[in-house]
């Protein structure tokens, strides 16, 4: 089973979150970046897969909803 991701974002976040995804998992890909348009930072395009050594693992998350702003509130 691969997965292809589009990582959109500053590139220095993008290296970081490709190298934790690289602790879990198999990734080709990550090494050109494209500048994004109409928007600031770049994206980068990935396969992932899980790795073929350890088989497949389970692995939680926790869905975090975010935080809405309402009219007229002030930002902190």
């Amino acid at each position: 089973m691969t997965i292809k991701v589009r990582l959109s974002g500053e590139p220095e976040e993008i290296h970081s979150m490709i190298q934790h995804l690289r602790d879990e998992f198999d990734v080709a890909g990550g090494d050109r970046s494209y500048p994004n348009r109409g928007s600031f930072g770049v994206r980068m395009y990935l396969e992932v897969r899980p790795r073929t050594d350890e088989g497949p693992r389970h692995v939680t998350s926790e869905r975090v909803p975010p935080r809405r702003q309402l009219r007229g509130e002030i930002q902190p």
